[in-house]
């Protein structure tokens, strides 16, 4: 296994096209980025994304869109972990199918075929962080193509399921879930941290408490993610005007979705819309 380089790091709202293998653990707090991630174990992965979890096979390449809230909360940290970060606006030009494109959007996991070898992505991905480490854009050309290809192959593949996630005997954990779970259904509503500890039936500082003690982040955060990833998905895949995309996404006021946008992403609407217009 390699032992460098080191794991990438993520930039504004994305991680640029990087690659890793290495010695992972769980993740301490959800993130989000604008890239399709590529992971890889021998270890299944479980995958927590607002409350909805998606345990991946063990030995089987799987994509997704990274930009909703997403937490890696399951695996064995006996096996190397390996991931491919892709901008989407890069993956959109890769002749990967709409549905598919449509799909990973909408928080579908691509998981490749059970019934192929991919013995063979453990020296791939430490080649490919290799190469991408190097900066030789022959190299790079040479990793994208590369993965592009796997891809493509995975496009042939299966669609990972989820479920709700069953914390198991803990309140806190229970209480965690469901408010996540009501996030991810309702962020595009006009709700508040109230009406998330309403689901609960918590007052809204102790509610706020046990969500930042499980899932690393605030509810206000969290809500804010997921209308942001929302914004990002009608962007990506509609002609809305600002203020149909603010409304649908959830922003009571084009202030407030510019606002949080930039907060989030680090960028205007407008500008994130104009890089990005070939994976429209």
């Amino acid at each position: 296994m390699s032992v460098f380089p080191p794991e990438p790091r993520q930039r504004g709202n994305s991680f640029g096209f990087s690659a890793w293998r290495g010695a992972s653990s769980t993740m301490s707090a959800p993130h989000a980025h604008n890239d399709v991630e590529v992971n890889f174990c021998r270890s299944p992965l479980t995958y927590d994304a607002g409350g909805r979890v998606s345990t991946l096979p063990a030995g089987v390449p799987s994509a997704f869109w990274g930009a909703r809230p997403h937490q890696l909360v399951d695996l064995d940290d006996r096996f190397p972990l390996a991931f491919v970060t892709v901008p989407f606006a890069r993956f959109a030009t890769w002749g990967v199918s709409a549905d598919v494109r449509g799909r990973l959007l909408d928080g579908g996991v691509l998981t490749g075929r059970a019934d192929e070898d991919h013995a063979w992505l453990d020296a791939a991905f430490d080649r490919w962080a290799l190469d991408v480490h190097s900066g030789e854009p022959a190299r790079l050309r040479a990793a994208e193509l590369e993965v592009q290809a796997l891809v493509l192959r995975m496009a042939r593949g299966d669609w990972a399921a989820r479920r709700v996630l069953d914390p198991g005997g803990s309140t806190a954990l229970r209480r965690a879930a469901t408010m996540a779970t009501f996030i991810a259904d309702h962020a595009a509503t006009d709700i508040r941290v109230g009406d998330v500890a309403a689901a609960v039936h918590l007052h809204p500082n102790r509610a706020a408490e046990v969500f930042r003690a499980v899932f690393g982040t605030t509810i206000t955060a969290s809500v804010a993610q997921h209308r942001v990833a929302e914004a990002q998905r009608l962007l990506l895949t509609t002609d809305l005007g600002s203020a149909e995309v603010a409304a649908r996404a959830g922003f009571g006021s084009l202030s407030a979705y510019h606002q949080t946008f930039l907060d989030v992403v680090g960028t205007s609407p407008r500008r994130w819309q104009r890089e990005h217009q070939v994976a429209r």
